[in-house]
């Protein structure tokens, strides 16, 4: 197909949507064949340029010869019969002298080369004035790297259906071509590409569908010809992949000057030595079964039905020296694979010529690899056909939108992105009505209003991008038309204050309707549409946004009659602009005077009179609600604290971004005193943390950037709001490391809600069990089972609260007072579990317990070190109790260290205590040597107090492994671990405590069944107790050592015995008998021991079936008692001297026994 048929059948098939001023093109293919088809006539000029806009539905045609030094006059003509004939329309005198013939007219605007300069000028042809300039950074101009023809060909123009591009090169791509895509309408550098070919060796370049295309020709004064007429090179900006091939270039003429492509049309309009000619395009049949184009489209057939051919190779290879710095694509898709070597066909003469093959350096040529296809499609209203892996296909947009959709084919196998087509670049029909109002050259003010009520609707993403530079555009419009409202000379002082109020006028009500389409842009419901752009579109046109209402801000400022104050306040934008005096005292000055909800910022009146400027300062203030979100915080500079160190975080844009700038010029001044902020953070809660004061650095020609710090301080923070100084003004906001805690789904949060629930009640009733059974089972009475109720009743109200307060987040007082209560119990619970490693270190180390009861000290540990801490706690920041999540401590301060710090210290003391009891244990036995019975109850103690330990440090390990990982295992871990304490309690110091188990026991058989007390129970016991404290018999005051051998009890025995004979003999005979240490050594002399008790009339022999009788007569001849005597039912009374002493008095308190066995028999037994 010859050049201009397809784009006109493309033009054809958009013509029902698209205005003709406003057409988007399609990509026609990969150039294959270029032909002279018309020559129009011979000019008096051997070098100049010709062309159309491409975006004119008009046969308008633009011609500039060029003259060195001279060349300033624009010619237009109607239309090519004109053209011909020399009638032209109008000229048009330009603002600067022209370099080069690289001139394009584009959407109704005139870009040339400013003489002598690396700028690109834009003149209005509407208004007949320059609207833009712009400079080409490191471009060389004026004759340093031109074309082969000379000409100050340095900075070339070209457009095709990608907008406008800049050829050029530069000294640090060594003279290379280098590409630079320029937005017609704000001027700015989109995107930049280097290739790998030497400018100076081309004699021209042009653009098609992003792809360079390169001419090497001949010229007349050249020696040989032996260089050839082609296109030599072409290098693809979407892939960034370069390659040479070897398509035929006309050159009747031998002085190739000019050459510009026109998109709309397909044509090429060409300069040759005086003549004015045009091309003729062919591109390739698109062809389903072959690879995906460089463009995103399908390539042509390799084959032409012409019966004479000349075969083209083509190679396409990665260029080694190009770099692409900023990409305009919005597609998604990865680095694409490079294509493998492939030929084309392509007509030239009737005679057969022989193949040509293209250079390319051998080891960029990429080998052939398998190719593999996604398969055709039908996703987002669109037909997408097969399409190679590595590439994307380009589509007309959805029904009822326009512009062009791509979708990626990614993947070894073939797989289309899962993230669905890119439809960022498909908007509204309602584009085509404002553009067409833009161009009209309409008030600026009525389109600015029309398009705030266009945007109140659904938006699709390439609304977004377009209102963007729509405002921009209005922005250029109204500059042009206020112009036109400037008072003359000759005007009246009436005319003149008239033209003034109408700038006012046309000012506030443009900047009105501009704030009212920023806050349709930021409203929730247009977020869909923002998240369908890519990350780097997003932030050009959130980074754009800002530029644009700055400078509008400041159209109105610089147009204000009198100093005055403008407030423009919508629901996410507000606005101040004022125009204000310096002169006398000035106040400080605040933003936003009225409103705000805590977010503002400060000037000092040193600040306002120092940035004067004739007595008057202008200023702009802006504060955006929801933009932050759109700037990017990839490459933002952060300062960290410890606490972010370990931790897998993000960073966000935690607050309004506020924008604060002084007669245009804000970011570039310092300023002398530091401008101070405060903003209220959006998202309020402890999974924000490590507030960082940051200003938006962004490049006002590629508008992109990146938060910094640099010059700002932080000088407060809080749960709300964090304050900042700053010593520039610029766009500021507040980021903040971010944990994403992820919340569990219904499902997970179901079974977690019942886990929790189900978990906890069965808690509490185990818990419950443990206290009634420590509290009024006389006889577990001790100091440890003191420590199991006291750690049972302190779980007990902490899951209790737990269960009923952790959600009561809508009451922030309720939230805060159960915070601290949880923390209060909780950490009661880990003290009272300590307690229990220092009392089992304790009956372990001493051979005899204190006669005086630790429980006073216990209470005093086990409920005043947990309340210091709270205590200490809430004077420090009471405002870390209750976080909008749960009724717990905050995790974004070191507040929660307040409960992690003692638990972690009693964890370790604990592990330190119960190894040491461990250790004494098992390496102490020749001394201590106990019995079976001993040695088991003190494994079942230690393992019970192991348990328990590991059991609270791995909920809570869970827990903060749940808040650090965010993973729903940790928060099942935690949920179960944390519900079934109790139960484990109860488990391991009741269930499996043999004592235990046998009150339970007693309990049945003697209240249940036969309906007596529980005090009854314990016999003796309970009368003795009852007494006051005795000299030799009182539980409370002498107690066994915890451990003892069957003789060291007897000896025990022996001893009270011996003590109470003393007494009443006055201690006859005590120096000789006190002379050994009978408490340590296991051979005490018994046959001794017996001497001295017959004779005593205390204990004399009693009724001969008196068990008494056996301890004396066993004692004589050392022989170990008898079961007999441990079988009395009854206490024996010598009443002649009034003492009673039952069977508990005479061989000890089983209390003291404490489970183990006195004589080789359990204390459970008596």
């Amino acid at each position: 197909m010859r050049g201009g048929a397809m784009g006109v059948l493309q033009v054809l098939l958009l013509a029902s949507v698209l205005e003709p001023a406003t057409l988007v093109f399609l990509c026609p293919g990969l150039l294959r064949g270029v032909y002279q088809s018309e020559h129009l006539f011979e000019s008096d000029h051997q070098s100049g340029a010709w062309c159309k806009d491409p975006l004119q539905a008009s046969d308008k045609i633009y011609y500039m010869p060029w003259t060195p030094y001279r060349t300033d006059t624009l010619t237009e003509y109607s239309s090519k019969e004109d053209f011909i004939a020399g009638r032209p329309t109008t000229t048009y005198k330009l603002p600067h002298r022209v370099d080069g013939t690289g001139f394009v007219v584009y959407d109704g605007a005139l870009f040339f080369n400013k003489e002598r300069t690396r700028n690109i000028v834009k003149f209005d042809l509407r208004t007949r004035i320059k609207s833009g300039e712009a400079i080409i950074a490191s471009a060389n101009y004026h004759d340093t790297s031109p074309y082969r023809w000379g000409g100050k060909s340095d900075i070339d123009l070209a457009v095709d259906e990608n907008g406008l591009w800049v050829i050029y090169a530069t000294e640090q791509n060594n003279g290379r071509i280098v590409i630079s895509q320029l937005n017609p309408y704000t001027l700015r550098v989109e995107g930049t590409w280097d290739t790998a070919y030497d400018k100076r060796s081309a004699s021209n370049a042009f653009m098609i569908c992003g792809i360079l295309y390169v001419i090497k020709t001949v010229y007349e004064d050249d020696d040989s010809e032996a260089t050839g007429n082609k296109i030599d090179y072409i290098y693809n900006t979407e892939l960034s992949k370069d390659g040479y091939l070897d398509i035929p270039f006309p050159n009747s003429y031998q002085y190739i000057a000019a050459v510009d492509y026109n998109p709309r049309d397909n044509l090429l309009y060409v300069w040759n030595n005086y003549h004015v000619v045009k091309y003729t395009l062919d591109f390739g049949v698109l062809d389903n079964r072959l690879e995906t184009s460089s463009s995103g489209n399908v390539l042509m057939d390799t084959t032409t039905t012409r019966t004479t051919t000349r075969p083209v190779t083509f190679t396409m290879t990665t260029a080694s020296t190009s770099t692409s710095t900023t990409m305009t694509s919005s597609t998604r898709s990865p680095s694409t694979t490079p294509a493998a070597p492939r030929s084309t066909t392509t007509a030239r003469q009737p005679a057969a010529l022989p193949e040509v093959t293209a250079r390319s350096d051998p080891s960029s040529v990429l080998p052939n690899i398998a190719v593999e296809f996604c398969s055709p499609v039908t996703n987002s209203s669109i037909t997408w056909p097969k399409t190679r892996q590595g590439f994307v296909a380009k589509q007309p947009c959805p029904p009822g939108t326009i512009g062009t959709a791509v979708f990626a084919c990614q993947g070894p196998e073939g797989l289309w992105d899962l993230q669905g087509p890119d439809l960022s670049n498909c908007s509204s029909t309602w584009v085509n009505i404002i553009n067409q109002k833009i161009r009209a050259g309409e008030p600026a003010a009525i389109i600015s209003r029309e398009l705030s009520e266009q945007t109140k609707g659904h938006m699709h993403a390439g609304d977004i991008t377009y209102t963007v530079r729509a405002m921009g555009h209005l922005i250029d419009l109204l500059d042009v038309q206020l112009r036109n409202l400037t008072p003359g000379g000759k005007d009246s002082a009436a005319r003149s204050l008239n033209k003034l109020q109408k700038r006012e006028r046309s000012c506030r009500y443009f900047v009105q309707a501009m704030v009212e389409t920023v806050n349709n842009l930021l409203q929730p419901q247009a977020r869909t549409a923002w998240m369908e752009l890519s990350s780097g579109d997003q932030l050009r046109a959130a980074t754009m946004l800002l530029d644009t209402v700055e400078q509008g801000a400041f159209v109105l400022a610089d147009n204000l009659l009198k100093t005055d104050v403008v407030q423009e306040n919508t629901e996410n934008i507000q606005l101040e602009v004022a125009r204000m005096s310096t002169d006398g005292n000035l106040p400080d000055l605040k933003f936003p005077q009225t409103g705000g909800q805590g977010n503002a910022i400060h000037l000092s009146a040193n600040t306002l009179k120092q940035h004067g400027r004739n007595g008057e300062i202008r200023m702009a203030f802006v504060l955006y609600k929801h933009l932050g979100s759109y700037l990017s915080t990839e490459n933002a500079s952060m300062k960290f604290s410890s606490e972010t160190l370990n931790t897998n975080y993000s960073v966000i844009v935690n607050s309004p971004v506020i924008t604060a700038a002084i007669n245009k010029d804000s970011n570039k001044v310092y300023l002398s005193d530091p401008v101070i902020f405060t903003v209220q953070h959006i998202q309020q809660s402890e999974e924000n943390f490590n507030p960082n004061c940051s200003f938006w650095s962004y490049s006002k020609r590629s508008m992109t950037g990146f938060w910094s710090t640099q010059d700002c301080r932080l000088l407060g923070t809080n749960r709300t709001h964090t304050t900042c100084s700053c010593t520039h003004l610029t766009n500021f906001a507040v980021l903040m490391a971010h944990v994403d805690v992820k919340r569990a789904g219904p499902v997970n949060g179901l079974l977690l809600d019942i886990i929790t629930w189900v978990g906890i009640l069965l808690s509490l009733v185990c818990l419950l069990v443990c206290i009634f059974t420590f509290c009024f089972f006389r006889g577990l009475q001790s100091d440890r089972n003191t420590i199991h109720k006291n750690l049972c009743i302190s779980l007990f109200i902490a899951e209790t609260l737990f269960l009923t307060g952790i959600n009561r987040t809508d009451q922030p007082i309720a939230c805060a007072v159960f915070a601290a209560l949880l923390h209060f119990f909780f950490l009661s619970a880990f003290t009272w579990m300590f307690l229990e490693g220092v009392q089992l270190y304790i009956m372990l180390v001493e051979v005899f317990e204190s006669e005086h009861s630790r429980r006073r000290y216990f209470y005093l540990a086990g409920y005043g070190i947990p309340a210091l801490i709270v205590a200490v706690s809430a004077a420090v920041d009471y405002h870390s109790y209750g976080t909008d999540r749960v009724c717990w401590l905050r995790l974004d301060t070191y507040f929660i260290w307040s409960f992690i710090g003692p638990a972690t210290l009693i964890i370790m003391l604990n592990v330190i205590f119960l190894g040491i009891a461990l250790y004494k244990m098992f390496h102490h036995t020749t001394i201590l040597k106990p019995d079976s019975g001993c040695l088991d109850n003190i494994k079942s103690w230690v393992i019970g107090a192991i348990a328990l330990l590991c059991l609270l440090g791995l909920t809570w390990a869970f827990g903060l492994m749940y808040v650090n990982e965010s993973t729903v295992i940790m928060a099942y871990l935690f949920t179960i671990f944390n519900s079934l304490q109790g139960m484990f309690i109860f488990i391991f110091h009741c269930v499996l405590q043999k004592k235990v188990r046998k009150e339970y026991g007693k309990c049945l058989r003697t209240h249940c069944y036969s309906g007596k007390s529980v005090e009854s129970s314990m016999g003796s016991v309970k009368s003795s107790s009852s007494r006051g404290p005795g000299r030799y018999s009182s539980a409370s005051q002498v107690h066994h050592p915890p451990c003892m051998t069957n003789s060291s009890q007897l000896q025990y025995e022996q001893s009270r015995i011996r003590r109470m004979w003393n007494d009443t003999v006055r201690k006859q005979s005590e120096s000789s008998f006190m002379a050994g240490d009978i408490n340590s050594s296991a051979t005490l002399n018994r046959g001794a021991m017996a001497n001295h008790l017959i004779p005593n009339s205390l204990l004399r022999a009693h009724a001969s079936n008196n068990p008494y009788n056996t301890l004396l007569g066993e004692s004589a001849i050392y022989n170990n008692p008898t079961l007999s005597m441990y079988n009395a039912q009854e206490p024996y009374r010598e009443t002649s001297m009034g003492v009673k002493l039952n069977i508990a008095y005479q061989i000890g308190n089983p209390e003291q026994c404490s489970g183990y066995k006195c004589h080789g028999y359990s204390t459970t037994e008596w």
